[in-house]
C-alpha cells in the first residue's frame, strides 16, 4: 500500500482513519472490504484512489520444502522477487528485496547479473512482506533479497520500522550488506533499534574478494570489518557473516585460516552457505564444507551451515533474478 498516497487521500478525514486502515492492512486484511470499522463510502473512495498494493503479483512458485517465491512488478513495470521461508520450528521468515536488480555485480549472485532498475520505496518493500502476511503470520524478516540495502537505507529503515506492526520485531529483523560503507556508517551511527547486521563477506582476503565482489576495490576488507566492529561496540550485538562456499575458489583450509585471522570470534558469527547454482561456479561438497567449518570450530569462531530453502524454485540465497 502506498502509505504516502493513503495519507494524502485521507487528509480531510479524522487523523485516526489512516491508522485504522494501516492496522487492518498490517494484520493481514486482503481488501478494503474487510475493514468493517471504516465507513463504506470511504472504503469505496480508497478502492478507487489508493491501490491496495503498490506491487502487482505476476507469478508465485511453491517449493517442495514449503518455501514460496513471489514475483511482482512495480507500477512502472520493474521486477521484484520476495520469498517466504517456513521452518519446522514454526518460524515464518520473509526475505525482502530493497532494489529491482542490483548494481554491484557480485559474480556468484544471479541478481548481480541482471539489469539494475531502481531503488524501491518503503511501501514497495513493505508490500512484499504484506503479501505473505495475508497468507499467514510472519515473525522474521531478512533484507537479503534483490539489491544492496545500504544503497537505499532511508527506504529500508522506513519499512523496517513498520514491520513490528506485522509481527516482526527489530531483534528479528536482519539487514545484510556487502559493505557499502556510506550506508553502513549511517546505519551504525543512526539506527537505535536493535536491528541485526549481516555482512556478505565470501572471501577472507582483499585479492580474492575483489575477484568475487567488485565493490571490494572501493571499500576493502579492513575498512568494512572495522565498521562492523564499531557496530558491535555500540550495539553489543554480534555481526553475522555470510560466506558462500565455492568449490576450489574460497573453500580450502588456507581460506578458513585466513577467515579466523580476519574475524574476532567475540564479535562475529559465520554462516556458511552452500552455493546455489547460478551458472558460474560449482558448490563445495558437504565434506569440504565440514572440513572448512572444523577449522573455524577449532579456533572457536562460531559457525553454522545454512539450511538451504527453495532451491528447486530458484528461491535460495543468490538465486533471485526475476527471469519473468
Amino acid at each position: 500500500m502506498n502509505l504516502e498516497l493513503l495519507e494524502e487521500t485521507l487528509a480531510t478525514e479524522p487523523s485516526y482513519r489512516a491508522r485504522q486502515v494501516w492496522e487492518w492492512t498490517a494484520r493481514g486484511a486482503a481488501s478494503y472490504a474487510e475493514m468493517t470499522n471504516v465507513p463504506s463510502a470511504l472504503r469505496a473512495r480508497l478502492e478507487e484512489h489508493v491501490p491496495f498494493s503498490s506491487l502487482e503479483l505476476v507469478d508465485e512458485a511453491h517449493s517442495r520444502d514449503g518455501t514460496v517465491k513471489a514475483l511482482f512488478h512495480t507500477h512502472d513495470g520493474h521486477p521484484v522477487e520476495a520469498v517466504l521461508m517456513r521452518y519446522r520450528d514454526g518460524r515464518r521468515s520473509v526475505c525482502i528485496s530493497s532494489q529491482s536488480g542490483c548494481p554491484l555485480t557480485c559474480t556468484f549472485c544471479a541478481t548481480g547479473q541482471m539489469r539494475f532498475h531502481r531503488n524501491l520505496s518503503a511501501s514497495e518493500i513493505l508490500d512484499q512482506a504484506l503479501h505473505f502476511r495475508r497468507v499467514e503470520p510472519i515473525d522474521h524478516a531478512v533484507f537479503m533479497g534483490m539489491g544492496e540495502p545500504m544503497l537505499n537505507l532511508d527506504e529500508v529503515l522506513a519499512a523496517a520500522r513498520r514491520l513490528p506492526d506485522l509481527g516482526v520485531t527489530p531483534r528479528r529483523t536482519t539487514i545484510s550488506t556487502v559493505g557499502w560503507l556510506p550506508g553502513l556508517r549511517r546505519f551504525v551511527d543512526e539506527v537505535e533499534e536493535p536491528i541485526r547486521l549481516a555482512l556478505s563477506l565470501h572471501a577472507p582476503t582483499d585479492a580474492l574478494r575483489s575477484e568475487l565482489m567488485p565493490v571490494n576495490d572501493r571499500y576493502p576488507l579492513e575498512e568494512v570489518v572495522a565498521e562492523c566492529e564499531r557496530y558491535v561496540a555500540l550495539r553489543r550485538r554480534k555481526v553475522f557473516v555470510e560466506y558462500v562456499m565455492l568449490a576450489g575458489v574460497n573453500d580450502r583450509a588456507e581460506h578458513a585460516r585466513a577467515l579466523v585471522a580476519l574475524l574476532d570470534p567475540k564479535l562475529f558469527k559465520v554462516n556458511l552457505i552452500p552455493y546455489n547454482p547460478t551458472g558460474m561456479y560449482e558448490g563445495s561438497s558437504r565434506e569440504q564444507i565440514a572440513a572448512f567449518k572444523h577449522v573455524l570450530d577449532r579456533a572457536r569462531l562460531h559457525a553454522t551451515v545454512r539450511l538451504t530453502r527453495g532451491r528447486d524454485i530458484a528461491a535460495a540465497c543468490g538465486q533471485l533474478a526475476a527471469a519473468r
